[in-house]
């Protein structure tokens, strides 16, 4: 009988800096504490394990905050063991999600022993001053040591790159895109800009309009004609890196962006997905078709059954508990 799709997400939520666009959950990455981390995933992944004889394991997915160089070791152990818990398919498709400047020999290693197949390239933006807006680390040019590093590898090579950040335009995006196929990008997934409630980012912009809106009250005040207008005016031009770029802006680039990839035979498969023929993320067609999914970890959200649940945020609930399931799930709902 032919087993029904599967597939299976893994967060690893460790990361040296919280970029200040971010909303994820993050932690500093300790050597103890990755250890830990480690254990509590495979008592996790071990206890949902054995009672799914239907299915077949697709398509594994990484993700979370760093999971590439973060937990090299632990991780490549981790994946080498899946299929003595999971039915894995022969010719599964195994995504890491690494960050340029943060792969090393023992990454390429780990990504041998898990049988790893793309790397996914948290790249968001090839323009440094749009890095720093964003308060990411390292530089956009540790991705030529990432490069360099890689060589040979066999490994399909994805992009995520961000549409619409703070000081973008149409040619810094359109660079940003140039610069990942340089790299050899296979495949690319744009993202628009989300400014996140209660990041840190979206607070220094709340204090900024709030400023604005308090100079305005005054230029009000003063009674003087053009006084508001001459101020709004003054905001985006004294801060011209720190603009976010107007939703109407943005869909004239992506659709520019688009027209470029398709003359670089790239194909949009998915809505902001582009690949190459035969380089489409079997992920995220399955994900997006509606298959069912298993994700293991910090805050992790399964779709599976019927019912869509949430892993906790606590890390020490998490844990203490991750050999029990049933105690670490804090929400659960069915999928309508």
């Amino acid at each position: 009988m032919d087993k029904r799709d599967l597939l299976l997400y893994i967060d690893i939520p460790f990361c040296p800096v919280h970029c200040k666009h971010c909303g994820k959950i993050a932690c500093a990455p300790s050597s103890d504490l990755r250890y830990a981390y480690a254990q509590a995933l495979r008592k996790e992944i071990a206890a949902s394990a054995g009672s799914l004889p239907d299915y077949e394991i697709s398509a594994v997915y990484i993700g979370g905050g760093i999971p590439g160089h973060m937990m090299d070791e632990e991780l490549g152990e981790l994946l080498k063991d899946l299929s003595s818990w999971y039915n894995i398919a022969p010719d599964a498709e195994i995504t890491l999600k690494v960050h340029p400047g943060m792969v090393s020999v023992e990454t390429l290693n780990a990504c041998r022993r898990g049988h790893v197949t793309r790397l996914s390239m948290e790249y968001v933006t090839h323009n440094s001053f749009e890095y720093e807006m964003l308060g990411r680390f390292l530089s956009p040019s540790a991705m030529d040591v990432t490069h360099m590093i890689l060589g040979g590898s066999r490994l399909d090579l994805s992009f995520d790159i961000i549409a619409g950040l703070p000081g973008q335009t149409r040619t810094s995006l359109l660079e940003s895109i140039k610069k990942a196929l340089s790299y050899g990008a296979s495949h690319l997934s744009l993202y628009p800009f989300v400014l996140t409630p209660g990041t840190e980012l979206a607070e220094e912009y709340t204090a900024r309009q709030n400023f604005a809106t308090a100079e305005d009250k005054k230029a009000e005040a003063s009674q003087s004609p053009n006084a508001t207008a001459k101020h709004s005016c003054s905001l985006q031009q004294e801060n011209p890196r720190k603009r976010i770029p107007e939703q109407e802006e943005v869909a004239i680039w992506l659709a520019d962006a688009k027209d470029y990839l398709s003359s670089q035979s790239f194909t949009e498969y998915l809505p902001g997905r582009f690949a190459l023929s035969r380089k489409e993320c079997r992920y995220f067609m399955l994900e997006s078709s509606g298959c069912e999914s298993l994700a293991f970890g910090l805050g992790a959200e399964s779709a599976f059954d019927g019912v869509r649940s949430k892993n906790t945020a606590s890390l020490k609930k998490y844990l203490q508990y991750s050999d029990q399931p049933e105690k670490i799930i804090c929400h659960m709902e069915p999928i309508i």
